[in-house]
């Protein structure tokens, strides 16, 4: 029987591949030790999992939500969930208490699965506020009568199995009933404009988004990965979790996202899936080699880093590396390729990227040295969009659409997605906000991003619509690119746009730390001091910055007038996915923000 629902193909992976390791907890990774699961063994837990909660008055399509990190408790329970014929709901293990309340209020949970008593008291914090809040379940329960342990919920499990006939068979009917359109998940957009909402992914989409990520990266059962993104998040679930599944791939659970690389040496993935940011550590990593390294290593460096820009030039522009060059850079870059890899584990084959633009210098530096990062573009609804493919990529698009995506852009640029097996059903308890995700047709997603298809079928985004800053002029300014540009100069780490309202674009610039610890050294100042960033000297090396920027923007997108911070956007600046909050960043910085736009 061909899988229609999540669990079915579950099932069926659990028949043809019991015996393979599918979940390795790593001690690397920040667990408490090393513990590897097999597909039998997941499954056999993730059964006590719903029998517990068929046992404890469970009703098909309740909402149960997981709030915890990424070890095994997360896919145990959330398989666990769609055998009692439930909707999982995860939860950012970042969230604050009154975030936690939102999610869990708006989506009804009748159970929520924690592991840390961190999480455990942020639930306490708010459950006087949730009446339909039933159970509460602890991998770390401090004894309260108010939790139940995560060990002896699962007991309760078991004991179901063997001693209550009933269980196992309401089990079975549940998984039988299910429907390809039911709701499996809630994925809660990170509310970079406004309240989280609820995307309620069907068994199908689920489906039909694992089978085009397989196919457009021609993953196979010989794959393994790292999972240390937040299963809450699209990306871990679908291109992670349900992806691994449909192919067979071996998972090794990261706990502490710090640990990446600890864990990368120690699980050796084949296949590297993380956020921009990750990519520019092993950057920075790979930078400060270049410059300590003296004399032949030196020599091997930029020999390396020559024929690799201009291998991946070529393969960039799909066209054939002479024999003489691949071999000439082979042969320079052995030891320096070699060393890139093992930052990825040192059996990385693929690597992609995803969430945010990844700045080209990073991407080209990266791929010189053989570590070829595959972008592309999708959002929680409509996750599987466009990708760049590994025997065809770029830097500078999206790639194309990916097999099921259908795209279209609409007369003020907007770029739509055909409605289709690969669309959320909407959002939950809000038929408003679902229509008007959608053209009034009903027939195209509207993504809210502006972009163009370009000669070759790929998508290249140009900004967020719903993010434009209108001048007092009545110009319209797509900040993203704009930014990006910025980021990619050495000076400047991270960039924020102003002046909804304003006669002129200004700026908020974070700097580069490297290069910021590079100048006080050659000007007896202290880096670690905030007043640095006061300093006339230091400004007048970032306006030329910004001025190089400016060469290559119309009048009205040029940035007019900027200030420095000496502290990274991060925390409550950022999303879980790590796009800049404007208008809480905007609200912390107002005195100097209004400061650009008072006349000298």
């Amino acid at each position: 029987m061909m899988s229609d629902t999540a669990v079915t193909l579950f099932l069926e992976r659990v028949r043809a591949d019991g015996h393979r390791p599918a979940l390795r907890l790593l001690a690397a990774g920040g667990a408490p030790r090393d513990e590897t699961l097999t597909w039998r063994a997941w499954a056999e837990r993730a059964r006590a999992f719903a029998a517990a909660l068929v046992a404890n008055g469970h009703r098909p399509g309740e909402h149960v939500a997981i709030l915890a990190g990424n070890g095994l408790e997360w896919p145990v329970a959330d398989l666990g969930v769609l055998m009692a014929g439930g909707v999982s709901v995860g939860i950012y293990p970042t969230s604050a208490p009154g975030q936690v309340r939102q999610v869990l209020e708006d989506c009804g949970a009748a159970f929520v699965v924690v592991d840390t008593a961190a999480q455990l008291a942020k639930v306490r914090a708010v459950r006087h506020d949730l009446s339909g809040l039933r159970t509460v379940v602890a991998t770390e329960a401090d004894g309260g009568m108010d939790v139940i342990a995560w060990a002896e919920w699962m007991a309760h499990g078991e004991a179901a199995l063997g001693g209550v006939p009933e269980i196992g068979h309401t089990l079975a009917q549940r998984t039988n009933d299910a429907s390809p359109d039911d709701t499996a998940i809630l994925i809660y957009t990170s509310g970079s404009t406004g309240e989280p909402k609820g995307a309620m992914l069907s068994h199908r989409t689920i489906l039909a988004s694992a089978a085009s990520i397989r196919d457009t990266l021609g993953l196979h059962a010989g794959d393994r990965s790292l999972s240390f993104l937040p299963f809450c998040h699209s990306a871990e679930r679908i291109f992670g979790l349900y992806t691994r599944i449909l192919v067979g791939m071996e998972a090794g659970l990261v706990p502490d996202h710090t640990r990446v690389w600890k864990a990368a040496e120690a699980f050796r993935p084949t296949l590297f899936g993380g956020l921009p940011r990750f990519y520019e550590k092993a950057a920075d990593v790979l930078r400060a080699e270049r410059l300590t390294a003296a004399g032949d290593e030196r020599d091997r460096w930029e020999r390396t880093l020559t024929l690799g820009t201009e291998r991946s030039r070529l393969r960039r522009a799909g066209q054939p590396v002479p024999p003489g060059l691949e071999d000439a850079w082979r042969t320079a870059g052995a030891t320096l390729n070699d060393r890139a890899r093992a930052l990825f584990g040192g059996e990385v084959r693929l690597a992609t990227s995803g969430g945010a633009t990844l700045p080209l210098d990073v991407a080209e530096m990266l791929d010189a040295l053989g570590i070829t990062i595959l972008g592309g573009y999708g959002l929680t609804e409509h996750l599987c969009a466009v990708f760049n493919r590994p025997a065809r990529y770029a830097f500078d698009n999206a790639g194309p659409p990916m097999p099921g995506t259908e795209l279209g852009i609409a007369e003020d640029g907007e770029v739509l997605l055909r409605r289709g097996a690969l669309t959320f059903s909407g959002y939950h308890g809000r038929p408003r906000e679902t229509a008007d995700a959608f053209t009034d047709d009903g027939g195209w997603l509207r993504t809210g991003d502006l972009g163009r298809v370009d000669a070759h079928g790929a998508l290249r985004i140009s900004g967020r619509r719903k993010e434009l800053i209108a001048l007092s002029n009545g110009k319209k300014i797509a900040p993203l690119p704009i930014e990006s540009a910025l980021a990619q100069d050495p000076w400047i780490h991270q960039a924020m746009l102003y002046g909804e309202g304003r006669r002129f674009v200004s700026a908020l610039l974070v700097l580069s730390r490297p290069e910021l610890e590079s100048w006080a050294r050659r000007h007896a100042a202290d880096p670690d001091d905030p007043s640095v960033v006061h300093d006339p000297r230091l400004y007048a090396s970032i306006q030329a910055a910004v001025d190089r920027i400016n060469a290559g923007l119309s009048n009205p997108e040029r940035v007019r007038r900027f200030a420095l911070l000496h502290l990274p956007f991060e925390g409550d600046d950022l999303t879980p996915t790590l796009k800049l909050r404007r208008a809480v960043i905007a609200e912390r910085h107002r005195d100097r923000l209004e400061a650009l736009y008072q006349e000298p």
